[in-house]
């Protein structure tokens, strides 16, 4: 005859899949996985900028302090990496010009934030790519466009910024910046950046805004 109390049904010296160390150790393994994640993306964002995309994963994975398997499980390949990090630098951008959007002097918070991505150009060699790549989460894309997009309408309501340009103008005309400063890297001073720079954006000025100035 089976004693009920050692039968199989009595569960309860068995280990549960809730049990507080199971539920410990696996909170513990997601926290460890995204913080290497975050290390991944942020080595590689400083790879990208210093050397452009023709590193190798396995620098990336060198200067994260991780294993390059441990890149891999997180990353594909290494176009999924930079769209991440391509994802991550459009979402640090939004969020800079949507802190800027209601600032009292519309021209300036459009321009400091131009001014901001093409300065950005002279030491991220990878950012005319990011600028550039399509990418498969729309939604970020669309909110990034979105907030600049509303950075111009606001100053050109203010007649900061002339009324006869949109965001695709913008980014053409950045994407043109980019490539000379790639370019011309080993001849383009500091001052002669910024006087390339000023140039371009008193062309972008409301016209009046230029006229009053000389």
């Amino acid at each position: 005859m089976i004693d009920k109390e050692h039968s199989v049904n009595n569960t309860d010296n068995i280990p549960q899949a809730n049990d507080n160390n199971f539920v410990n150790n696996s909170k513990s393994l997601r926290a460890d996985a995204k913080q290497n994640r975050e290390q991944i993306l942020d080595a590689a964002y400083k790879v990208f900028a210093e050397k452009g995309l023709s590193i190798p994963i396995s620098e990336i994975a060198r200067q994260a302090g991780v294993g390059i398997g441990t890149v891999y499980r997180h990353f594909p390949n290494k176009e999924a990496l930079f769209e991440a990090v391509n994802i991550s630098y459009k979402q640090q951008l939004t969020k800079e010009a949507k802190s800027l959007v209601n600032n009292t002097d519309p021209g300036k918070a459009f321009f400091d934030f131009f001014t901001h991505i093409i300065k950005d150009g002279f030491t991220n060699k990878s950012l005319k790519d990011a600028l550039n790549a399509g990418m498969s989460n729309s939604d970020v894309l669309q909110d990034f466009q979105s907030a600049f997009a509303n950075l111009l309408t606001k100053a050109q309501q203010a007649k900061a910024v002339r009324g006869d340009i949109d965001t695709k103008d913008l980014i053409t005309l950045m994407m043109s910046l980019l490539l000379t400063i790639e370019q011309r890297k080993g001849d383009l001073d500091i001052g002669r950046f910024n006087k390339l720079i000023s140039i371009v954006s008193d062309g972008l000025r409301y016209k009046d805004t230029i006229n009053k100035s000389t």
